[in-house]
């Protein structure tokens, strides 16, 4: 059986990730394309560009663009690559790690004063169902060659929920 979208969890998504999107970009020290590109490289570690640009779904020309920004500022570093002299790999500097630290915090920040009068139960059920969608989504990604990349890696559940999958199957 094949499910049919929800219109009024796209529309909620969608305003949120607007409302996540301007809050980085009126006070962010990093676009959130920069963001990204950091995330992934800290993930992931050295690597070319070109993987980058895949895993994140632009052309390598943005990618490339993006990656120089960040290096004129000092957040990445290119190195050659050691298994041909001709590429080079792309890797985080000390810089790099301390303002995706940064931004991360301030993230946290963000959506811990959004959730300041939520209770705990409700924090970790958003926790679990976001880490369902995000895990569903990735599978779609990779299922179906979509577009959509998980930058984040595969959703961990939480300890609570998976002590309750071992309980309940």
């Amino acid at each position: 059986m094949q499910a049919t979208a929800d219109p009024l969890v796209t529309e909620h998504l969608s305003a949120m990730f607007g409302l996540l999107s301007r809050a980085h970009v009126v006070e962010g020290p990093v676009t959130r394309p920069e963001y990204t590109l950091l995330a992934l490289t800290a993930k992931r570690g050295p690597g070319r560009a070109c993987a980058l640009a895949d895993a994140v779904g632009l052309d390598q020309s943005t990618t490339s663009r993006r990656v120089s920004a960040l290096v004129d500022r000092g957040f990445l570093e290119r190195t050659p690559d050691p298994d041909d002299g001709r590429a080079q790999l792309v890797g985080l500097t000390d810089a790099g790690r301390e303002v995706l630290l940064e931004e991360r915090r301030r993230r946290e920040e963000l959506v811990a004063i959004a959730l300041e009068d939520w209770d705990e139960s409700d924090r970790r059920t958003l926790a679990d169902l976001l880490g369902r969608l995000q895990t569903s989504l990735a599978r779609v990604a990779r299922d179906h060659d979509h577009p959509v990349r998980s930058v984040a890696g595969p959703a961990h559940p939480a300890p609570e929920a998976a002590d309750r999958e071992r309980t309940t199957a």
